[in-house]
């Protein structure tokens, strides 16, 4: 086995062995499924449960990095929960945080510097602004989405199955299946057979 091969594979065992340990540290929960492989930092942290299912890409090499790339999974308080299905690929920078849930389906593609939130944090009103008690809902992402680089994805939305959100889109509403979706806000422009 050539050299490079056997350094990037005990990198993503380090890196997926100081997740476990941050998880263990902020009480919370975290099951890696088979065959994932991690290429850059992994940050799981909070009370919640996080799920990586099998064969899961998390970080790639060649993408573009800020810093050394690290993945943000943060389930903020014990009933939060964030699941990424079976062999996704996540690119570097990305920020996954949840209140509630959050689920990324199955064989999705997820761009460099993608946020994804289940909530607002904060209220509006500036007298209780300060509260950290803002609206959550659940996000919901189907199997075979592609969200771009930049996406952001906000609390209460489901995406459908094998939609594409071009990059440095803004997601506040649900999108149905089969579409390309862009803009800020995202909206449909364009249908796939």
């Amino acid at each position: 086995m050539p050299m490079i091969a056997r350094i990037v594979r005990l990198r993503s065992r380090i890196y997926l062995v100081r997740a476990r340990i941050q998880t263990r540290l902020h009480g919370g929960g975290l099951v890696i499924g088979a065959g994932v492989q991690a290429q850059v930092p992994l940050r799981v942290n909070g009370p919640g449960k996080v799920a990586i299912a099998d064969a899961v890409a998390l970080g790639e090499r060649m993408a573009p990095r800020m810093g050394d790339g690290t993945i943000l999974l943060q389930a903020r308080f014990p009933e939060a929960a964030i699941r990424i299905g079976a062999r996704s690929c996540l690119s570097n920078n990305i920020s996954i945080i949840s209140t509630v849930n959050i689920e990324l389906g199955d064989e999705c593609l997820v761009g460099d510097q993608v946020c994804i939130l289940d909530s607002d944090f904060h209220e509006v009103d500036p007298k209780r602004r300060r509260s950290g008690t803002g609206r959550s809902h659940p996000v919901i992402i189907g199997n075979n989405v592609w969200l771009g680089s930049r996406v952001m994805v906000l609390k209460g939305v489901r995406i459908g199955h094998n939609t594409v959100i071009a990059a440095g889109s803004i997601v506040t509403e649900p999108i149905p299946a089969n579409v390309v979706a862009a803009g800020v806000p995202a909206r449909v422009v364009k249908e796939l057979q």
